[in-house]
Order: C-alpha cells, then sequence, then structure tokens
C-alpha cells in the first residue's frame, strides 16, 4: 500500500480527512444545542454592554461607580447624565445633557498605556504615577500606569482643560486607591 493509498487519505472531504470532519462538525453541532447558556451569549446584551445601552452593566462597571455625574460636571463645566460602558468595556463615560461636553474614565493594563506625544499641548506629568502625560487630542486627555494599570480621562466642554484633565485624573486615582 503507497502512502496515497492509505486509509487515512481515501476517506476524505477536500483536503480534509473525513474523521476530522465529523469531530468538527460534532464540536459545532454540541455548541449550538446547548441549552445551558454557559457556552452561549447572546449577541444582543452583548451588544449593548459594549456600546453603553445596557443600564445593568454600568452599574456592574468599576469606572462607572467612581463619580456621580454631578460630581464630574465640575470638571466638563455642564450638567452630565447618568454613565455609560464606554471603550469596550474598559471605560464609562458621562455625557452633557446639552451635548456639548463629556468626561470618560478607562483603565487598561499597563502594557496598553499610549501617551500620544505628538498630540497638541503633549506634556510629560513626572509627578504623576509612571510614564504620566497630558494632551489635547479630541478632548483634553491624562494618563498615567499606577500599579498593572493605565489610567486615562478625557474630558471635553468648557471648563476642559489642561488642569481640569489632570485634576480628574488625580482624584481618579484617589478614589480607585479607596
Amino acid at each position: 500500500m503507497t502512502r496515497d493509498d492509505s486509509p487515512s487519505t481515501q476517506a476524505s472531504v477536500g483536503n480534509v480527512p473525513a474523521r476530522m470532519l465529523a469531530c468538527c462538525v460534532l464540536a459545532a453541532t454540541l455548541t449550538a444545542c446547548d441549552r445551558s447558556g454557559g457556552a452561549q451569549t447572546d449577541p444582543q446584551k452583548l451588544a449593548a454592554a459594549l456600546s453603553g445601552q445596557d443600564r445593568a452593566a454600568a452599574d456592574q462597571n468599576p469606572q462607572c461607580k467612581l463619580f456621580t455625574p454631578a460630581e464630574l460636571s465640575k470638571f466638563v463645566g455642564t450638567p452630565l447624565a447618568s454613565g455609560h460602558v464606554a471603550a469596550m468595556g474598559s471605560g464609562c463615560q458621562w455625557l452633557a445633557s446639552s451635548g456639548d461636553g463629556s468626561a470618560l474614565i478607562q483603565v487598561v493594563p499597563a502594557r496598553y498605556h499610549e501617551p500620544h506625544s505628538g498630540a497638541a499641548g503633549f506634556k510629560n506629568l513626572p509627578d504623576i504615577g509612571t510614564r504620566g502625560f497630558v494632551e489635547n487630542d479630541l478632548g483634553w486627555n491624562a494618563g498615567t500606569i499606577i500599579g498593572s494599570e493605565s489610567v486615562v480621562v478625557s474630558v471635553t466642554g468648557p471648563a476642559a482643560n489642561a488642569a481640569t484633565a489632570i485634576a480628574l485624573l488625580k482624584e481618579t486615582i484617589a478614589r480607585k486607591a479607596k
């Protein structure tokens, strides 16, 4: 028997051996038939959570629990609505009721820390965490590394400037430490 006549290559569909194909079909069928909900994810629930439209997700997001809309209004300069999940679940954003301003707090692993040194108003903040910075790129942003996390805040609105972004970063760090 030559290599090409072996039983494993005789029963195949295209270049996929029949046994492997059967295992893949079985696994896909079992996954699709799983009624426990354990491995299944409702795409609509996931989309709502990631887009911020899921109020329950915002209630569970640690960044959304750090501030009330009224507390953040002083950094933005206008009243804010309740926070919603943002940045694919890693942050929380509060939008101005008037549409003219917002605040965002995002916490990600430190390896994703990315100061945009080419942005307008960029300045290193050596006295705040590790690799602290402030910049003006689609709003005033300030960020730093604290331990294993990168904490970044962003503010837009009438009161937004480098000083308010830095003040929000400092207050966020203080509240996260509690």
